[in-house]
C-alpha cells in the first residue's frame, strides 16, 4: 500500500513537473512585443492604483467625485476625438509600409492630424454645449474643472493618434509607454510636488496637473514616433485616398462608441435600479475583471501590424499569426482568468470591509471574459483585414444584449445580475465576430494554407 501512494506521489510530481515545463515552454515562446505591452499595461495598472490613492487621499470624497467626472468626460473624449484614425493607423501604415508606399502614407499623417484636431475641437465645442446641465447637475466647480481639463483633450488625441502610429510598426514601448507610463507617472509626481511644497490639493489643481502630465506625454510621443516614422517613408508629394480611409474610419468610431457602451451600461443601468453601495460593490468586482483585459490589449498591440502586412503580403501568414496570437490568448488569458479567481478574496479585502459580496460577481464576470478570449483576437483580425462594419456590428450587438440583460436582471439580482447580463452580452458579441470571422474566412490574410484546421 504504501508503495502504490509513493508510486502515486511520483506520478502526481512527474505530471507537474511535465506541466510546469510546458507552460514555461511556452512562455519564453512568447515575442518580445507581446511580453513588453503586457508589461506596460501592468505598470500602468499600478500606477493608476496609486494615482487614485493619492487623488482620494488628497481631494476627498466630494473633490475627488468632481475630477473624476470631469477628467472621465476628458478621456472619452479624446479617445472619439480621432474619428477612428488612430485605430487605423495601425492597418494603414503597417500596409503602406509592406508596399513601399511612401507618398499615401505621408498623405495618411497629415489626413489624420488634421482631422484629430477637427474632432478635438468639435468635442471640445459639444461639452461646452453641455455645461449649463453639468453646472445644474453637478455644481459650477465641475465646470471650472471641466474647462481646464477640456484643454488637455487636443493632447490626449494627439498621443492616442501616434499610439496607433508606433503600433503599425510594431512599436510596443514607443507606442504605449506615453499614454500609459508617462502621463500617469507625471500625475503622481505633479502631485507629490505639490503635497510636498504645503498646497492644499483641490480639484482645479488637481485637474490642471492633468493637463500639464497629457501635454508631457504628447510631447514624447510625438518626440519619440514621428521622426522615425517619416524616415520610414521617404519624402514624396503626399497623395490622398481619403473615401477610402472614411469608409475604414467611421465604422470603427461607430465600433469605439459601441465598446464604450457594452463596457459601461452594466454599471449605468445598475445605478439606476440599485442603491449606490451596491454599485460600489460592484464597481470593485469590474476592477478585478478588468485586469484580465491587459492580456487581450497586449496581445492585440504585439500582433495588429503583423495581421495589417499579411493582407498585403497574401498567402497564410495571417492565419498564422493569428493562430499563434490565439494560442496566448487561450494561455494568458484562462490561466490569468483561473488566478484572479483565486486571489479575488485577498483582492477584495484591499478594498475594505463590506466588499466580500463583490466576489460573486468578480468570479462571473471573470468566467465570462476567460469564454471569450479562447476564440482569440478576432476583433483585431477582422479589423485589420479590412472589415470593421462587422466589428462594429457585434459590438453594438452586445451593447444591446447587456442593456436588455442588465435592465431584466439587476433589479431582482442586483450585482450579480448586472454580471450575468455584462458577461452575456460580451459572449453576444464574440459569437457576431465568430459569424464575420467564418464568413470571411477565405479574404486575403485570413485565409489558411490548404489542409490547415
Amino acid at each position: 500500500m504504501a508503495s502504490q501512494s509513493a508510486h502515486k506521489t511520483c506520478k502526481n510530481a512527474a505530471n507537474s513537473g511535465f506541466l510546469a515545463g510546458k507552460l514555461h515552454a511556452r512562455l519564453v515562446q512568447l515575442p518580445l512585443s507581446t511580453l513588453g505591452a503586457f508589461g506596460v499595461r501592468i505598470g500602468a495598472a499600478a500606477l493608476a492604483y496609486i494615482l487614485q490613492i493619492i487623488l482620494a487621499r488628497s481631494l476627498g470624497a466630494a473633490d475627488y467625485g468632481t475630477f473624476s467626472f470631469a477628467w472621465s468626460l476628458v478621456t472619452i473624449g479624446g479617445f472619439l476625438a480621432t474619428l477612428g484614425f488612430g485605430q487605423i493607423a495601425v492597418r494603414y501604415l503597417a500596409e503602406y509600409h509592406q508596399r513601399g508606399d511612401a507618398a499615401r502614407a505621408r498623405g495618411f499623417l497629415r489626413h489624420a492630424f488634421t482631422l484629430t484636431l477637427a474632432g478635438s475641437v468639435a468635442i471640445i465645442g459639444l461639452l461646452y454645449a453641455l455645461f449649463p446641465l453639468v453646472e445644474a447637475g453637478y455644481g459650477s466647480l465641475c465646470c471650472t474643472v471641466l474647462a481646464i481639463g477640456l484643454m488637455a483633450l487636443p493632447f490626449f488625441a494627439i498621443t492616442d493618434l501616434g499610439e496607433g502610429m508606433a503600433r503599425s510598426q510594431g512599436w510596443t514601448f514607443r507606442a504605449l509607454t506615453p499614454a500609459y507610463i508617462v502621463r500617469t507617472g507625471l500625475m503622481i509626481a505633479g502631485l507629490a510636488i505639490a503635497l510636498l511644497a504645503g498646497w492644499r490639493i483641490s480639484a482645479e489643481i488637481a485637474i490642471l496637473i492633468a493637463l500639464l502630465a497629457t501635454i508631457g506625454a504628447a510631447a514624447l510621443q510625438l518626440g519619440w514616433t514621428i521622426p522615425t516614422i517619416l524616415r520610414l517613408f521617404p519624402d514624396r508629394k503626399a497623395q490622398s485616398d481619403a473615401p477610402e480611409w472614411h469608409r475604414a474610419a467611421f465604422p470603427t468610431l461607430l465600433s469605439d462608441l459601441a465598446l464604450l457602451a457594452r463596457q459601461n451600461i452594466d454599471l449605468i443601468v445598475l445605478g439606476l435600479v440599485a442603491p449606490a453601495a451596491t454599485v460600489g460593490i460592484y464597481f470593485a468586482a469590474t476592477r478585478i475583471a478588468s485586469l484580465i483585459g491587459l492580456v487581450e490589449f497586449a496581445i492585440g498591440a504585439a500582433y495588429g501590424h503583423r495581421f495589417a502586412r499579411a493582407k498585403v503580403g497574401g498567402g497564410a501568414e495571417g492565419h498564422t499569426a493569428y493562430l499563434e496570437a490565439r494560442r496566448l490568448m487561450r494561455l494568458l488569458g484562462l490561466g490569468g482568468a483561473a488566478v484572479l479567481a483565486l486571489l479575488a478574496p485577498l483582492i477584495l479585502m484591499l478594498f475594505g470591509t463590506g466588499f466580500g459580496t463583490a466576489l460573486s460577481p468578480a468570479l462571473i464576470l471573470l468566467a465570462g471574459a476567460g469564454i471569450r478570449m479562447a476564440f482569440g483576437p478576432m476583433e483585431d483580425m477582422l479589423q485589420m483585414a479590412g472589415f470593421p462594419a462587422d466589428v462594429w456590428r457585434a459590438n453594438l450587438i452586445g451593447a444591446l444584449v447587456t442593456a436588455i440583460l442588465c435592465f431584466l436582471l439587476a433589479g431582482p439580482y442586483q450585482a450579480v445580475g448586472a454580471a450575468v447580463g455584462a458577461s452575456i452580452g460580451g459572449l453576444a458579441a464574440t459569437m457576431m465576430l465568430a459569424l464575420a470571422f467564418r464568413r470571411h474566412a477565405s479574404a486575403p490574410g485570413l485565409s489558411a494554407p490548404s489542409g490547415d484546421a
